[in-house]
């Protein structure tokens, strides 16, 4: 009799231990900021949180049993087919960002990560959704860029005619051979360039980011490129030797003012972050039709925790001493995105104290065949 109570104690106590776990689940759901949703492989909303009646605002009477098509817009009506197709295969799609459609008939940004439910043998039976409302987000991003856009037009024009009043100044005091002036004249041009070249890389990341950033693909010869190059660098930096090892007689198909920038980026940043007489190289090595371009130097190098993060909007690296190196995070985002309009990928290799080695790839013109 003891052993059968005690089993009958076991069991209540299993199964008060999981009512417990299923209450504190059923809690977490409710009180979550994000709506969370359950269907199954038809499309039918099988439960509905409190954030789902507040986000999307039809209450869990007037959801469940209904088709989640129902929060869908009409223009995205494809999204749910194919979003059930890839979690019967068993896949779990994260952070998918689109647009839904209120009781009201507002349209909302939202977040999406959705994952297949299985039953205790494994078999997909249904759908988890969590959904997070990212409108305000949107909109801030939006406003962003609108600012970054319209501040930048409104600078670039009284900066392009400050430009030129130093210029003639500047010529003006070289006649009069007053080398103060002059000195002082060519540090204000040489501010003028470097607030031009900010605006004019905030005007790309506007552009780019509304996809309105196109290249001209021509060919060209990058040996003429990287001697131009190398010959403005070391009029600006002439404490940086630069070593440059390619192959003569290279021509590219790409576009050539880009492809320019995101040399002169590269290099800038190789000097940027090397002390004074630190070489800086500059390798090609044709790889089947393509050939790699690599810019290596000897500086304080980048930890691996922030190569992760290198070519994201606004990261800037934080292993600087003292954090002194200016700069608005954007640069290695633009090299970034330009190289990826010509099919190809920017890398990097770097350890701390040892520098660090940008590369990508760019294709060759093709060789004509002779008859």
């Amino acid at each position: 009799m003891n052993s059968i109570g005690n089993k009958h104690a076991e069991l209540i106590t299993a199964l008060e231990l999981a009512e417990a776990k299923n209450a504190m689940l059923v809690a977490i759901v409710d009180s979550s900021y994000d709506a969370i949703i359950s269907k199954d492989l038809t499309g039918i909303v099988t439960s509905w949180n409190h954030s789902a009646e507040h986000i999307f605002g039809y209450s869990a009477d007037e959801m469940i049993g209904q088709s989640i098509m129902k929060l869908i817009p009409d223009d995205r009506k494809e999204e749910e087919p194919q979003i059930l197709s890839q979690l019967r295969n068993g896949n779990r799609i994260e952070n998918f960002e689109t647009k839904r459609v209120t009781k009201s008939g507002s349209l909302i940004d939202v977040s999406l990560t959705i994952s297949p439910v299985r039953d205790l043998n494994g078999k997909i039976i249904g759908v988890s959704k969590i959904a997070r409302d990212i409108t305000d987000k949107k909109q801030q991003e939006a406003q962003k860029k609108d600012f970054i856009s319209l501040l930048s037009h409104e600078l670039k024009t009284p900066l392009t005619t400050m430009h030129a009043f130093i210029q003639l100044a500047l010529v003006r005091s070289l006649k009069n051979e007053d080398k103060t002036l002059s000195d002082l004249l060519e540090r204000a041009k040489a501010q003028t360039v470097k607030m031009t070249s900010m605006i004019t890389d905030f005007l790309d990341l506007s552009r780019i980011e509304e996809n309105r950033m196109f290249i001209n693909v021509a060919s060209f010869s990058l040996n003429e490129l990287l001697d131009e190059l190398i010959t403005e660098s070391q009029t600006v930096a002439p404490a940086f030797p630069i070593e440059l090892n390619c192959p003569p007689l290279i021509d590219v198909c790409a576009d050539r003012d880009k492809i320019g920038w995101v040399l002169t980026n590269l290099i800038n940043n190789a000097i940027k972050y090397s002390k004074d007489n630190s070489p800086i190289k500059i390798n090609c090595k044709i790889k089947g039709d393509s050939v790699e371009i690599c810019v290596q130097d000897k500086g304080i190098g980048i930890s691996k925790d922030n190569q992760k993060q290198l070519f994201k909007r606004f990261f800037r690296v934080n292993d600087t001493p003292g954090n002194k190196v200016n700069g608005f995070g954007i640069g290695l985002y633009l090299v970034a995105e330009i190289i990826k309009l010509h099919k190809s990928e920017i890398s990097v290799k770097s350890e701390l104290g040892k520098g660090s080695e940008f590369s990508f790839t760019l294709l060759l013109v093709p060789q004509k065949t002779i008859q």
